[in-house]
């Protein structure tokens, strides 16, 4: 365990200098009606305070607002892509001090044009976000501010009409 947690420290000081990423084709999201939303959150990001439904319920509040319909876990694996948004929140120590990644991802049931090759759960839309000594509200404002890159996005090729 401890291998793997100054492995993570190391991997969060090299994201870090490089900053964040983003990453999307948008014209993967032109059709999109609704999402299932998707929290994973560790043990060290409970312990600053945030919960999987409070992330959760963040997200789905922008969502809504912004006219995208959220989908049930049911819904999800009826609809067409079988979309959803997935929220990942990493806390990890390093050097007395505490690092936090999160990650808003998009992801749809893809086929390869090349060889026809499916794959469920293909992320199409990315962003990264890093901390240091981050606290539970400025990871949720983060994550918000994702939410809302990933909204501008949709919208983009998504016009309310």
């Amino acid at each position: 365990m401890r291998r793997f947690r100054v492995t993570a420290a190391i991997l969060f000081i090299v994201l870090m200098l490089t900053g964040s990423r983003a990453f999307g084709q948008i014209s993967s999201l032109k059709g999109i009606s609704g999402v299932n939303v998707v929290v994973n959150l560790d043990d060290d990001g409970k312990a600053l305070g945030l919960t999987e439904e409070t992330v959760q319920t963040d997200a789905e509040l922008k969502l809504r607002l912004a006219g995208l319909r959220i989908l049930s876990d049911t819904e999800r694996l009826a609809a067409r892509g079988g979309p959803f948004l997935y929220v990942n929140i990493m806390v990890v120590r390093y050097f007395g001090r505490n690092a936090a990644a999160y990650q808003v991802e998009f992801c749809q049931n893809v086929t390869l044009e090349r060889n026809g090759q499916f794959f469920a759960g293909a992320t199409t839309w990315d962003e990264l976000g890093l901390e240091v000594n981050p606290t539970a509200e400025s990871i949720r404002s983060g994550i918000k501010h994702h939410v809302d890159s990933f909204l501008n996005a949709w919208l983009s090729v998504n016009p309310k009409k």
